[in-house]
């Protein structure tokens, strides 16, 4: 499910009366279904809303919005003192959380999914991905195969993030994160880990191809 909710400018300065802020329009996920109820079955109650939290909270912000802890408490149906609650956990494991007020002391961070992805860079299991990042099996590896085409799309000579993520399907900045990994991770330690992963997407892509008797 998502919705579609009108909040404050990321370029606004904090000190502005609320309604003296430039208001922007965004959309975000706030429920995703099955992937959702597969991470409540796991984490629980709390666990899913803090998962929504951080999906919906990078996706304003990919938008050129920055939503408030009231915000998220409205669009989850709880108070504002679990929201807060939320947040605190969350920026204590090291994530970004960019809600008004907050969003331009921490600055840019690196979102939940490029952190996934380094985890798994990093040789980390699915598993253990799955048990530290509180998210479904399904979400990992759809993270893993997303960077695994910014990958191949590089090799094939791509280097612009905004079309590699019109391509994939991923904010300009995910892009930004994946390409960035892509070269921390360009050496001799990772580099067949990185090898594993591109190799996947062209096996998964072979078949498509062969087919249509060549790529587009």
């Amino acid at each position: 499910m998502v919705m579609c909710v009108t909040v404050v400018s990321e370029r606004e300065p904090s000190g502005k009366p609320l309604s003296a802020m430039k208001k922007v329009s965004v959309v975000v996920t706030v429920d995703s279904g099955m992937e959702d109820l597969a991470v409540q079955e796991r984490f629980g109650r709390t666990g899913v809303r803090r998962s929504r939290v951080l999906r919906m909270t990078e996706e304003a912000v990919d938008q050129g919005g920055v939503l408030t802890q009231e915000d998220l408490a409205r669009l989850l149906q709880t108070d504002a003192r679990t929201i807060r609650r939320d947040v605190a956990s969350l920026r204590s494991e090291g994530h970004w959380v960019p809600t008004r007020g907050t969003a331009q002391d921490i600055g840019r961070g690196q979102t939940h999914k490029a952190k996934i992805v380094e985890m798994y860079l990093r040789r980390m299991t699915y598993s253990e991905i799955v048990r530290k990042a509180r998210h479904c099996p399904g979400s990992v590896k759809r993270y893993v195969e997303t960077f695994g085409r910014v990958v191949v799309l590089w090799e094939k000579g791509v280097r612009s993030a905004e079309e590699i993520g019109y391509i994939v399907g991923v904010s300009e900045r995910l892009a930004r994160e994946y390409l960035a990994l892509r070269e921390r991770y360009d050496t001799e330690g990772y580099r067949d880990r990185l090898e594993e992963i591109a190799r996947q997407v062209r096996r998964a892509l072979s078949p498509a191809v062969d087919g249509k008797g060549g790529s587009r």
